[in-house]
């Protein structure tokens, strides 16, 4: 009873109201004006504080190799008041060697154009990153059981300051710094039986059981001076970088000292219509007759670089290598969930050696591959038989770029 006379008394009062209004709006002529909505269009600039933790519980992007296993970050962000300076500690839990790493990394902003980097902690650290990215040389470590890098231990300390220099599409970043560490081997530098898991090529010597090769244990203390020149423009796109290290001190030099300068370059830009054209180059130099010790030597070899010779097979203080691959994405057939495939035709150069640089091995190969996955077969036409080359190869593997 109560419930309807409230009802009533709730549709007499909405009736009034609009005979009301309807009255006004014929006494005056003019309907009744209407609010128009506002909107709120100033930014809102949130404040995080100074303390913050990366995807709310401080987890960083984890990693997977042969000799790490899982590498899984973790720490705080703090800001210090002002926002020039930003302090990166995390303790890094590595599974197949049961480690826990700790690091910081401080970086401190003045102005637009300078900062300076101090990192200090122990980590594993590979000479070999330039071949795959992080993302993806986990990727096919766990799928196919292909890591393309070796890896030495260290406790290390480094200092760099950066500038750069900005001019439209071009960035010039020119960089001074320092660099001390202690270095000792890690993983098996023999034939061994234990691997972390991966889906395939978990028991091949060649992949997941791959030998990880001994270092020179000792310190290194060195200067560094480096380079880098990026370019970002609609139809081209590029990077140059270029390190020079001046070791002082280093172990089992009959001087004590080395000097090594690393080059690498990549440039893409498209040919006609949807097609394109992408360069890949890498060099390691390491002038004079005594060279680096072995925790500088870069390495060559499998799907990442030069496909008819073994993962990794080839490697010292000299190094050279170059890649050209032109792309043709095709209209049809439009798959689910990948799109249309593209088809590519590369040609890659390289070699490597302690000492000196042995003559180039060559690539010549045609691919196929849709979002994630490419396939290429290679032949070298120039073909030396050894334990470690073959005269053709096949390989299947993940690619984030098509």
């Amino acid at each position: 009873m109560i419930r309807s006379r409230v009802a009533r008394a709730t549709v007499v009062v909405g009736a009034a109201v609009f005979f009301a209004g309807a009255a006004h709006a014929q006494s005056t002529g003019t309907a009744p004006p209407m609010a128009e909505p506002t909107l709120d269009t100033s930014y809102v600039n949130y404040d995080e504080g100074p303390i913050s933790l990366p995807l709310s519980i401080g987890l960083r992007v984890p990693s997977y190799d042969r000799v790490n296993g899982l590498s899984v970050p973790w720490g705080p962000l703090i800001r210090v008041p002002g926002g020039r300076v930003r302090i990166d500690p995390t303790v890094t839990f590595r599974s197949n060697l049961g480690d826990y790493d700790p690091q910081v990394i401080i970086g401190a902003s003045f102005g637009h154009f300078d900062r300076l980097t101090i990192t200090g902690g122990r980590g594993t650290f590979t000479n070999d990153g330039w071949i795959r990215s992080d993302l993806i040389n986990s990727l096919t470590s766990i799928g196919v059981g292909s890591d393309s890098r070796n890896y030495f231990r260290a406790d290390r300390g480094t200092a760099v300051f950066a500038h750069d220099i900005p001019s439209g599409a071009l960035t010039v970043t020119p960089s001074i710094g320092f660099l001390h560490e202690f270095d000792w081997s890690t993983g098996f530098a023999a034939r061994h039986s234990s691997a972390p898991w991966s889906v395939f090529g978990r028991t091949d010597s060649l992949k997941m059981r791959r030998i990880n090769p001994a270092i020179t244990r000792g310190h290194v203390t060195s200067g560094l001076a480096g380079v880098g020149v990026v370019y970002d423009a609609a139809e081209l796109t590029g990077a140059f970088d270029a390190r020079l290290e001046r070791a002082f001190d280093a172990p089992n030099q009959p001087e004590g000292y080395f000097t090594q300068i690393t080059l690498g370059s990549k440039v893409s830009f498209p040919t006609f219509g949807v097609q394109s054209f992408a360069f890949r180059g890498h060099a390691v130099i390491t002038p004079g007759d005594d060279g680096a010790p072995s925790q500088r030597f870069a390495y060559l070899g499998g799907a990442g670089t030069l496909v008819t010779v073994d993962l990794l097979a080839l490697g010292g203080d000299r190094l050279l290598f170059v890649e050209g691959e032109y792309s043709v994405p095709l209209s049809r057939p439009v798959l689910p969930f990948v799109g249309a495939p593209v088809i590519s035709a590369r040609y890659a150069a390289g070699s490597a050696g302690v000492g000196e640089l042995p003559s180039l091995i060559q690539n010549i190969g045609v691919g196929v591959g849709v979002k994630l996955v490419k396939a290429e077969y290679h032949i070298d036409p120039s073909y030396r038989k050894t334990s470690y080359t073959r005269r053709s190869a096949f390989s299947v593997g993940f690619s984030l770029s098509m």
